[in-house]
């Protein structure tokens, strides 16, 4: 008769059939994942660059109201780069896009494009185009209000 750790120590470990159903479990899984924790899409950068150039301007807006002072937002149209100044935060926009700025004629120098803040909670307003491949979105600040919108542009590309 057997006992029971004879039984026991003919299972110890595993068997190669089991490791290699193992490995390609796990070579499978990577092989799916791995592009998505990887790379992003244009349409996830495109969203990201807008969620910050919203965020920023409200931070802009913002600022020029509690301070009582102007408060101007500057997007560097070839770094992607936004700041507030005077001394404020800087946003780097994902990727590498595309950038084009309708903004105030006193607010342009090329490459700064700038949308001024006043403390009345109006603003000088623009509209910054973030394009990403294919992908264009346009980033607005209203005059009047100062409120910040997105939309698609006009040519469709979604």
């Amino acid at each position: 008769m057997q006992t029971s750790s004879a039984r026991s120590s003919r299972r110890d470990g595993y068997t190669l059939a089991e490791l290699l159903v193992v490995l390609v479990i796990i070579g499978l899984t990577l092989a799916l994942v791995a592009p998505r924790l990887f790379f992003t899409s244009d349409a996830a950068r495109l969203d990201r660059a807008v969620r910050s150039f919203d965020t920023a301007a409200r931070a802009a807006r913002a600022s020029a109201r509690l301070t009582g002072r102007d408060v101007l937002m500057t997007v560097h149209l070839d770094d992607g780069v936004l700041r507030i100044e005077p001394g404020g935060p800087v946003y780097d926009l994902p990727g590498d896009p595309v950038l084009r700025a309708t903004v105030a004629e006193a607010e342009l120098d090329p490459p700064l494009a700038g949308i001024r803040f006043f403390p009345d909670g109006t603003s000088t307003g623009g509209d910054i185009a973030i394009v990403y491949g294919e992908r264009e979105r346009i980033a607005s600040v209203e005059w009047i209000t100062g409120r910040v919108t997105a939309r698609a542009s006009e040519s469709g590309d979604e």
